[in-house]
């Protein structure tokens, strides 16, 4: 792997409508997985709670991958969100925030991204 790419994060969660208050979770490349707490772009709590295994690892960042390019922007504004979040740094960051209470079209990808992420984090506890 090269250094570039051990930069690279996926993150996803809720948070409220001004992103003051987020609770998420965050992969990284080794494969760790931390819950965490945030204000915004400030981090509050980040806990390691995990690790997944290369293999889903790899299956859940090319699902990130293909949801980005086929939403690559999206935004719904509501008084709680959901979001998935990709970053590779320095220059990409990818971020879509939707309502939960609304399942469309346009969010499809994003929301059954989410729920493969969330099923690989309760999976391995």
């Amino acid at each position: 792997m090269t250094p570039t790419l051990e930069a690279l994060t996926i993150r996803w969660g809720e948070q409220d409508s001004l992103g003051l208050d987020v609770r998420g979770y965050e992969l990284r490349t080794t494969g760790e997985l931390f819950a965490y707490r945030a204000s915004g772009d400030s981090l509050r709590e980040r806990v390691r709670i995990g690790r997944l295994d290369a293999q889903l690892y790899c299956t859940l960042l090319q699902q990130t991958l293909q949801a980005f390019r086929q939403v690559p922007a999206f935004h719904v504004p509501a008084a709680q969100q959901r979001f998935v979040e990709y970053v590779l740094p320095p220059v990409t960051r990818k971020r879509a925030v939707w309502n939960p209470r609304y399942r469309t079209h346009g969010n499809e990808p994003l929301w059954e991204l989410y729920e493969q992420l969330e099923r690989a984090r309760t999976a391995q506890r």
